[in-house]
C-alpha cells in the first residue's frame, strides 16, 4: 500500500459495527467510536443512539428508522508529531472516510430477527510511529491497511437471532476481531496497541484478521443467561490479507490465497454489580489458525536456519491466547460507560511463527467526573508489547553475521512500552476533539531508538 503524509487532517469518516446483545457495553458517542469498536449497541437498527451532528436529518432518519434502515456516516482524523526522541522529529496525520449501513429486516421484510451489516470505508494519510522509526505499534490506530481506494469494503454480513436472543449467528464477510477480544472502550484510546483490538493479536496471526481487512466466515454466539455468553468461530486464514495488492479494496472475494482457518474461541461474564448496578466484563478466549508457517528460528534440523541455510521448519497449527477485564468501579451517571472503569488485559502469540510475543496492558477511564459535562472523559493506559523470543533470536544472529535485519528493525528488537493520557472532550452533538499524549519507550522494541515524545488531538463527528 502506498503511504503519503498529509500536513493537517481533512475530517475523515469512520464507522463502527454491529454487534449480538451479550455485549453489554453501550456505543461511547465520543472520539473512542472506533471502526469496529461499536460492538453491543443495544438499540435496533433504525433506533441507534448514537448522536448526529445533524440531528435527525430533517426527519429523513426517523423515516428510515421506522423502516428498519440506519445509516451512520462519521468522521475521525488522528494528527500525532513527535516533539522529541525517535529516528526523526515530524507530525502526520492519519484519516479515515466512511458509512455504515445496518437494516432490520424484520421491519422492513418481516424476516424475525434478522439484520445485515455494511461498512464501506476511504483511508488516507500517514503515521508518525513509521516516521519516527516505529513499526510495531503505531500511535494512530485508524492508520493501516485500505489505503488509496475510494472505497474499501470493511465487511458485509448477516446477523440471525434465535430463541429471544439467546441465540446469535453471523455469517458474511467479517474480520474475526469484529466480535472476538474486542470492546468498545478500547478505542478511548488513540494508540493501536489496543484500539481496536490488542496489537498482539491481529499482528501475531494472519488468522486474527481485523479491521478493515474481512474474510469469509461466521460465528456462533450462546447467552443463556444476560451475564453469560459462549461463541466460536470459523474463517477463512488469508496470507495475503495485508500484502496482495489485490485485496487492498476489500472487494476481493476470491479464496485462491486461503491457506487455512482461524477458529475462535471466547467465554465471557459481565455481571452489574453492587447496588449501583456497574458493569463488568471478564473474557478468556483462545484461537486455532491451522494455516502452515515457516518456523522464524529454525531449519529442517531444528537448528538456526540462518547459519545452516536449509530450508526453514513448517509449523502446523497456531494459536493465541488472550484474558480481558474492564470493572466500573464508581459510577458517575446513569450510562454503563458513566463512571470510573478500570481495565487489563494479556494477550500471547505463538512466537515460532510470530514477531509479537506477548502483550499487557491496564488502563483507566473516568467517564462523567464533572458535573458540568457528563460526556467528557479522562483516559489513562500502559502498554507493554513483547517481540516474540525467535524475532530476537534471528537479529541477534543477523547482527552478529553483519546481515540486515529482519522487519526492518536497526538493532535487535525486544520490547516496548507506551503511555498514553488524553481527554475526550464533547464539544457539540455528534462532535468530539481529544487532546492526546503518548510517551513511546523504546519505540520499534529497540533499545538503540531514544523514547518519543508524542503530542496530538483525535477528532470524531457523527453526521
Amino acid at each position: 500500500m502506498t503511504q503519503y503524509r498529509h500536513g493537517m487532517a481533512a475530517a475523515a469518516l469512520l464507522a463502527g459495527c454491529w454487534g449480538g446483545p451479550a455485549l453489554a457495553q453501550n456505543v461511547n458517542n465520543g472520539v473512542s467510536v472506533g471502526p469496529s469498536q461499536s460492538l453491543s449497541n443495544p438499540a435496533a437498527p433504525g433506533t441507534s443512539q448514537v448522536e448526529h451532528l445533524f440531528g435527525d436529518w430533517g426527519g429523513v432518519r426517523t423515516s428510515l428508522g421506522n423502516l428498519g434502515i440506519d445509516l451512520i456516516p462519521d468522521a475521525t482524523a488522528e494528527f500525532a508529531g513527535n516533539v522529541s526522541g525517535g529516528v526523526k522529529r515530524g507530525a502526520t496525520s492519519a484519516n479515515q472516510i466512511g458509512v455504515e449501513l445496518d437494516i432490520d429486516w424484520q421491519r422492513l421484510a418481516g424476516l424475525t430477527g434478522f439484520s445485515t451489516h455494511t461498512v464501506v470505508v476511504n483511508r488516507s494519510g500517514a503515521n508518525d510511529s513509521q516516521l519516527f522509526g516505529d513499526n510495531l505499534q503505531p500511535v494512530q490506530e485508524i492508520y493501516g491497511s485500505g489505503g488509496d481506494v475510494a472505497a474499501h469494503l470493511v465487511y458485509v454480513y448477516g446477523e440471525q437471532k434465535l430463541l429471544g436472543d439467546k441465540i446469535d449467528l453471523a455469517f458474511g464477510w467479517m474480520p474475526v476481531a469484529n466480535d472476538f477480544a474486542a470492546s468498545p472502550l478500547y478505542c478511548n484510546y488513540m494508540n493501536n496497541g489496543l484500539c481496536g483490538n490488542p496489537k498482539d493479536l491481529p499482528g501475531g496471526s494472519i488468522g486474527f484478521s481485523s479491521y478493515p481487512d474481512a474474510v469469509l466466515g461466521g460465528r456462533v454466539r450462546f447467552a443463556p443467561q444476560p451475564e453469560y455468553y459462549i461463541q466460536f468461530g470459523f474463517y477463512q486464514a488469508n496470507q495475503a490479507l495485508y500484502s496482495y495488492p489485490a485485496y487492498r479494496s476489500g472487494w476481493a472475494f476470491d479464496t485462491s490465497r486461503v491457506h487455512g482457518a482461524e477458529i475462535p474461541l471466547e467465554v465471557a461474564w459481565e455481571p452489574k454489580l453492587g447496588p449501583d448496578a456497574m458493569p463488568g466484563h471478564y473474557k478468556l478466549g483462545a484461537a486455532l489458525d491451522t494455516t502452515h508457517y515457516n518456523d522464524l528460528y529454525r531449519d529442517l534440523n531444528g537448528n538456526a536456519q540462518i547459519v545452516s541455510g536449509l530450508p526453514a521448519k513448517r509449523r502446523g497449527a497456531t494459536t493465541q491466547f488472550w484474558a480481558l477485564a474492564d470493572q466500573m468501579l464508581v459510577r458517575n451517571g446513569s450510562g454503563d460507560d458513566a463512571g470510573v472503569i478500570a481495565l487489563a488485559g494479556y494477550t500471547h502469540s505463538d512466537p515460532d511463527i510470530a514477531q509479537y510475543g506477548d502483550e499487557v496492558f491496564v488502563g483507566l477511564l473516568d467517564k462523567g467526573f464533572w458535573k458540568a459535562r457528563p460526556q467528557d472523559t479522562i483516559g489513562l493506559l500502559f502498554t507493554h508489547q513483547t517481540v516474540s523470543r525467535n524475532t530476537t533470536r534471528v537479529e541477534e544472529l543477523q547482527q552478529r553475521f553483519g546481515l540486515p535485519l529482519a522487519n526492518n528493525a536497526t538493532g535487535v528488537q525486544k520490547n516496548e512500552m507506551a503511555i498514553e493520557l488524553n481527554y475526550d472532550i464533547h464539544v457539540f452533538r455528534g462532535v468530539n476533539f481529544e487532546p492526546d499524549f503518548q510517551y513511546v519507550v523504546r519505540p520499534n522494541a529497540q533499545s538503540n531508538i531514544h523514547d518519543a515524545a508524542v503530542f496530538g488531538f483525535k477528532t470524531h463527528v457523527t453526521f
